[in-house]
């Protein structure tokens, strides 16, 4: 594994500042939520996707509990104790046991369903003026976001239908954001000669990669620059894997001339992380990954678990976005914020 090249003081580096082990509360509250999503989201995934018999699935259940009873009862046994730590623990139980992706059906409906609206999508900010076009991809951004499930506000809203791509974008709270630079990133986009390489890690699948991602990325490729969007080696949640994205792009491209000529073009590429958890450790990635954004001059983190949980006390040699909703309580108040608070968090690499 390797680095990734604009990460600045790798030595100090810290994927994940919420040390849990020193957090008794905060790691009584993660325990709280994994065995909640083992019951709620899990378990009904993979009896969807596998069918497997009931002793099968009694037998993953068993061990999902007794790996985190363990964390419970000797925190001290595991170094670094974080969220993606926890995480990695799920993701390994769940290949253990022959469950290698419980969300593949839940993305490929989703991706289905955003898709059939991205033409309309796309259209529409085409038609519309620069100032009102680039709202719509800012809020565009926000409401793809919404669809996670491994948070219990999304996951409910999932569960009782997950609302139309316009109506969540129109629901979006009013700026200014929670954390909002958002004119400062339009700023710089319009004033200043265009990035030469942007790189976009980037979240889920369905909405968030379609709807919210590509119509931004398709902008910066119309203000001259390369895209890489770089997306999971492996399934984690619902979160889009390079080999699920690769072939959706051509998809894409059937319904966009710009996106057509991008990728034919090399300009729009896609790149594999390396990585198979929701949250990022970006000094810990592919090889093929570091090389292919090793002149990127903008580095774009996407979703909670990239962008908040992970990396956001990251510091890089070039400009950076962080971009996502709060869509967990105490991933929001531990930044002082309210479930459904908008992230957009810009910082420019100066001299």
């Amino acid at each position: 594994m390797a680095h990734l090249r604009q990460l600045a003081h790798l030595q100090t580096y810290r994927p994940c500042e919420w040390d849990l082990r020193a957090d008794a509360e905060g790691r009584a509250y993660w325990d709280r939520l994994f065995r909640w999503h083992l019951d709620e989201v899990l378990l009904p995934l993979i009896g969807e996707e596998y069918a497997p018999s009931s002793s099968r699935l009694a037998t993953f259940q068993t061990d999902y509990l007794a790996v985190y009873d363990d964390v419970r009862a000797q925190p001290e046994r595991y170094e670094p104790l974080n969220v993606l730590r926890l995480t990695e623990l799920r993701r390994e139980l769940l290949v253990r046991h022959g469950f290698e992706d419980p969300f593949r059906g839940v993305k490929r409906r989703e991706n289905d369903d955003a898709l059939q609206l991205l033409p309309d999508i796309l259209a529409e900010q085409d038609a519309a003026a620069p100032a009102e076009r680039q709202d719509l991809l800012a809020l565009g951004l926000m409401a793809g976001n919404i669809f996670d499930l491994g948070a219990v506000a999304t996951v409910n809203m999932h569960r009782e239908g997950t609302p139309a791509f316009r109506h969540t974008r129109a629901s979006q709270p009013s700026r200014p954001w929670f954390r909002d630079d958002v004119t400062a990133w339009w700023t710089r986009w319009l004033s200043s000669p265009p990035y030469e390489h942007a790189v976009l890690f980037v979240d889920n699948a369905g909405s968030d990669i379609l709807l919210g991602i590509l119509p931004l990325a398709r902008w910066m490729l119309e203000k001259g620059a390369r895209v890489t969007l770089a997306a999971n080696s492996g399934p984690a949640l619902n979160d889009i894997t390079a080999a699920e994205l690769a072939p959706l792009l051509e998809r894409c491209a059937d319904l966009d001339p710009a996106l057509a000529v991008a990728l034919a073009d090399d300009k729009l590429r896609v790149v594999s992380t390396g990585t198979r958890a929701p949250l990022l450790d970006l000094s810990k990635l592919s090889e093929a990954c570091v090389a292919a954004t090793a002149d990127a001059d903008l580095i774009m983190l996407h979703g909670m678990g990239r962008a908040i949980e992970s990396n956001f006390d990251a510091e890089f040699r070039c400009d950076a976005l962080w971009t996502a909703v709060l869509k967990d309580e105490a991933v929001a108040a531990r930044l002082g914020g309210r479930v459904f608070d908008c992230v957009f968090r810009f910082q420019v690499i100066v001299g």
